[in-house]
């Protein structure tokens, strides 16, 4: 059974992006090492603001479940309900 994306955090888009970018900073260092320094220096601040950002408004490390998660959570809640309402009527008919 396939594991569900919230468990598997290497294939979260954000791992995608900061690669593709460390490689293409790579690239241009290799081209041009001033213009791969520059490139850096861009990389590195947008990296720092992102820090910041994910810091200040408390967006890493916080266990909340996810939009997914808790449509997921509430279909399995309902799902429970109607069965048990189909159990308790079939239980009233029968008795």
């Amino acid at each position: 059974m396939p594991a569900p994306p919230e468990d598997v955090m290497f294939v979260h888009p954000r791992w995608f992006v900061i690669g593709f970018a460390l490689i293409a900073f790579a690239l241009i260092i290799n081209y041009d090492l001033r213009l791969g320094l520059a490139a850096g220096a861009v990389l590195g601040t947008f990296g720092a603001v992102w820090l910041y950002l994910a810091l200040r408004l408390n967006l890493v490390g916080d266990d909340r479940p996810t939009y997914r998660r808790r449509v997921l959570d509430r279909f399995r809640q309902q799902l429970s309900n109607r069965r048990e309402a189909e159990r308790q009527r079939e239980d009233r008919s029968g008795a």
